[in-house]
């Protein structure tokens, strides 16, 4: 069904290429209710600004790790917003906590880095 475009809508090539992200990452977060996007007359996706926005949003998120889970949660628009909003303290949290968790990763291949390499593991 045809909801009707704007000059300002974008289409799937425009937002993969603007953001890094493959076609079927981008049909994924519309799936799973992440972004809205609206159909041209061809039936063709078309993303408005709001849509253009959160997606950026999300590439950025997913870039650094987060869960969509968590995204989810952390892309929250508000009713009277025409952009898409971002409890940031949120997403800022979870991010301290996956620097933690890697940070702890980190340290933990290093140790083990040491015990394979020490002149005990050799003998």
């Amino acid at each position: 069904m045809w909801t009707g475009t704007h000059a300002s809508d974008v289409s799937l090539k425009g937002v993969t290429a603007q953001f890094g992200l493959t076609a079927r990452a981008v049909r994924y977060y519309e799936e799973v209710g992440l972004i809205v996007t609206r159909r041209d007359r061809g039936n063709r996706r078309r993303y408005d600004p709001r849509a253009v926005s959160q997606l950026g949003i999300i590439a950025e998120l997913r870039r650094a790790g987060l869960a969509i889970d968590d995204i989810r949660v952390a892309l929250q628009a508000k009713p009277d917003a025409g952009d898409a909003r971002l409890d940031v303290s949120y997403a800022v949290g979870r991010l301290h906590e996956r620097l933690a968790n890697l940070e702890q990763e980190r340290r933990t291949v290093e140790a083990t880095l040491v015990a394979l390499t020490s002149p005990a593991a050799a003998g």
